[in-house]
């Protein structure tokens, strides 16, 4: 037996054939392009984020007769509206997008902060909670708004082309804004009622732990695999990765850098916050405390504009590795925010801050490294205070090396870092071969 695991992201697919011992026996990655628009819309065509997993299941030619098990797991938020046949009504919404504030801000006040946070536990942020970027469709395109089946999220418009059926799990939900995260239940009433959305719009809620459906006759020729196989419901990548890492019990930290730098820690007492998400985790009577800001993006915008010199290869390889060893120490600071504030309902912008004459764009890139993880450290000072930590963080991504292990040793004081590679595959084995028993 032999199963398939995506993993749909904010800019590729990474894929894995999985044998029956968690063996990877191939893996491919699909890359996609958003689109940036006045500098506050992000957002993609879904349709090339699926055609790149069609792509990316031909590399899989010789094993893809043998496929018996499919899961996938996708990034969120990502709101798409969609027709009765599951098609796009409009360009998916990424978590990146910036263009709700004025609906965060009517969101607010109708529901009001007390009921955000003790119902869903989290605040509705642009962006970042997709109740903000649904009420931006119905404001801005209320002709498209009254043709829409459903309000879902990518999970819910993969699994309409893999099972036909309209599906969310709750680690998606949870950053809806509209889910009973705190109580795992069912969508608010309170809170769809006070926004205007019509709950009947909404997906169903179906466990990430659990079989969505057997795959389709189209969608099985498209990927050239049996139509009829299981397909696992699946999470959010990021309680994929958490639940892959072993990041599962009371305390236990995974941090995630790659395009963003992320932290979630277990919970199974959750207590709200306006500085950190809550998100349902895999597992029932689980919780993941969450916290993002801008990685990878940041670090490749800095490359281009202040080492244009340095090709990719170089500045990622050599150049940081040798980086990251020697310089400790800047007066410059840098303010996280250049993709706007994922934990503040307000306008923010990234900023250096105790520039001099003596600067250089070292200092800057010191800053830089060390200024992205201040949602981070935030979030482990509030959190300290409710439980005890697991001073062992399971660490993961793509910016993941020796090198930098020793960086973020340095100024994580009284943490370690333990490398695990592959968190959402082995996230998305651990559900496969649960299921399969």
């Amino acid at each position: 037996m032999k199963i398939l695991s995506a993993d749909f992201g904010t800019s590729s697919v990474k894929m894995a054939v999985l044998g029956e011992k968690g063996e990877i026996l191939a893996d491919a990655k699909e890359e996609y392009s958003y689109e940036v628009i006045n500098k506050q819309y992000i957002q993609i065509d879904p349709q090339l984020m699926y055609a790149a997993f069609l792509k990316g299941c031909k590399r899989f030619k010789k094993h893809l007769g043998e496929i018996e098990f499919f899961i996938p797991c996708v990034c969120a938020p990502v709101f798409i509206p969609l027709d009765k046949e599951g098609n796009a009504l409009h360009p998916a919404i990424l978590h990146l997008d910036r263009r709700s504030y004025a609906q965060s801000r009517f969101a607010l006040k109708a529901v009001g902060k007390k009921d955000f946070m003790n119902i869903n536990g989290n605040l509705p942020f642009a962006g970042g909670i997709s109740c903000t970027s649904m009420l931006w469709y119905k404001d801005n395109l209320p002709e498209l708004y009254r043709r829409t089946y459903k309000l879902g999220h990518l999970n819910t418009f993969l699994h309409r082309k893999f099972v036909g059926k309209w599906l969310i799990d709750p680690s998606n939900a949870s950053f809806t804004g509209l889910y009973e995260t705190l109580a795992m239940g069912g969508w608010s009433e309170k809170i769809c009622g006070a926004l205007g959305l019509d709950r009947n719009l909404l997906p169903d809620i179906t466990p990430s732990i659990s079989i969505a459906g057997k795959l389709s006759k189209e969608t099985a020729a498209a990927m050239g695999v049996k139509a009829g196989i299981p397909v696992a419901m699946g999470a959010n990548d990021t309680t994929s990765a958490a639940y892959g890492a072993g990041a599962v019990n009371n305390g236990d930290i995974l941090n995630i850098s790659g395009s963003n730098e992320i932290i979630t820690v277990t919970t199974d007492s959750p207590v709200a916050h306006e500085k950190y998400y809550i998100r349902s985790s895999m597992e029932p009577g689980k919780w993941l405390y969450l916290a993002i800001t801008v990685g990878g993006f940041a670090l490749e915008w800095f490359r281009r504009e202040f080492y244009s010199e340095l090709e990719k290869k170089e500045f990622y390889g050599t150049y940081l590795n040798d980086f990251v060893k020697t310089r400790t120490r800047t007066d410059v600071k840098f303010q996280p925010h250049l993709a706007g504030d994922r934990h503040s309902l307000a306008k923010k912008k990234g900023a250096f801050t105790g520039l001099t004459f003596e600067s250089t764009r070292e200092d800057l890139l010191l800053a830089l490294l060390v200024g992205m993880y201040d949602p981070v450290f935030t979030t482990i000072r509030i959190v300290k205070k409710q439980m005890p930590l697991n001073p062992h963080i399971f660490w993961t991504g793509g910016m993941v090396s020796g090198a930098y292990q020793d960086f973020k040793r340095r100024i994580f004081k009284g943490f370690d870092f333990n490398m695990k590679r592959e968190c959402s595959t082995l996230g998305n084995l651990k559900v496969a071969m649960l299921l399969l028993k």
